[in-house]
């Protein structure tokens, strides 16, 4: 099933190229438990004040604006079509614009290791945070074991609709 982007343009070209390398159009899930982990997912971006830093000045975020980003955790794999990826190879991909995202076979060997086993890329998760990108072509988020969330409010929201295991939690915008 052909999905049409709704993402940041610039992406555009690298998401569509793991769609003809997978056969699906990707869903990134960052693997592992650590707050470096976390902030593959982006989770942290809704505290940030500073939106774009441009000729010096930079545009404040307004509370009206503020995103509300909902974390879904699962202890073990969310989807089982799911393909790992290295997150420091994919930016081969997301660099490859310029040559009409042709990327080698050897490159393509960095970015999806595919001798390596799930234990494998999970060891590599645990001894080497913010590294390992889990893609899957959906996810069922009924099934996620721990939901955290930036406010009361949404987590109220979340609850009245029928989550569970839901919590208030933020995250520093710049690690320490």
């Amino acid at each position: 099933m052909q999905q049409e982007f709704d993402g940041d343009y610039y992406f555009e070209g690298a998401y569509k190229w793991l769609e003809q390398q997978l056969g699906f159009y990707p869903m990134f899930l960052a693997v592992g438990s650590t707050e470096d982990d976390i902030r593959m997912t982006g989770y942290q971006n809704q505290w940030r004040r500073l939106l774009v830093e441009a000729d010096n000045r930079g545009d404040d975020q307004h509370k009206k604006n503020i995103e509300n980003i909902v974390l879904f955790s699962y202890r073990d794999l969310p989807n089982p079509d799911g393909v790992f990826t290295d997150y420091q190879y994919w930016h081969i991909v997301l660099n490859s614009q310029h040559n009409n995202y042709r990327i080698t076979e050897r490159e393509k060997s960095w970015i999806f290791k595919s001798s390596w086993s799930k234990s494998d890329w999970l060891r590599h998760a645990k001894r080497n945070p913010h590294s390992v990108q889990l893609v899957v072509p959906f996810l069922d988020l009924t099934a996620a074991d721990q939901i955290t969330v930036r406010n009361k409010g949404t987590k109220r929201c979340l609850e009245g609709i029928g989550f569970g295991n839901v919590e208030v939690r933020g995250l520093r915008t710049h690690p320490q």
